[in-house]
């Protein structure tokens, strides 16, 4: 049985008791609230809203193989060019190869 985890940055009312924190989250003086490889709760849902803690990262399940992988990449570059279609400044091309490196690191 694999067990690839995948990092996943969800809203914070968008995650689920019992996922697993990827990364530390900070409160907005930058003081750690919870370690990374967390397991969440209910009640610690409450306290990082409440907090402000708008979004977090979680390490969930990526059941995915390869070609599933490189089909969601695919994806995401065709997005991307979409959304950048055209020509533009030198600014606009390194915020299209900024967002593509992300979305592509979030992907994999």
């Amino acid at each position: 049985m694999d067990n690839k985890q995948r990092i996943l940055c969800l809203a914070t009312a968008r995650a689920a008791p019992g996922m697993v924190l990827a990364k530390p989250v900070y409160d907005r003086e930058g003081s750690i609230l919870l370690t990374a490889e967390t397991v969440l709760d209910s009640v610690m849902f409450e306290q990082l809203i409440r907090r402000g803690v708008e979004a977090i990262s979680v390490s969930v399940p990526d059941p995915r193989d390869e070609k599933a992988i490189e089909r969601d990449l695919d994806d995401v570059r065709a997005r991307i060019d979409t959304i950048f279609r055209g020509t533009g400044s030198e600014a606009r091309s390194q915020l299209r190869d900024t967002v593509l490196d992300y979305r592509i690191e979030s992907t994999r």
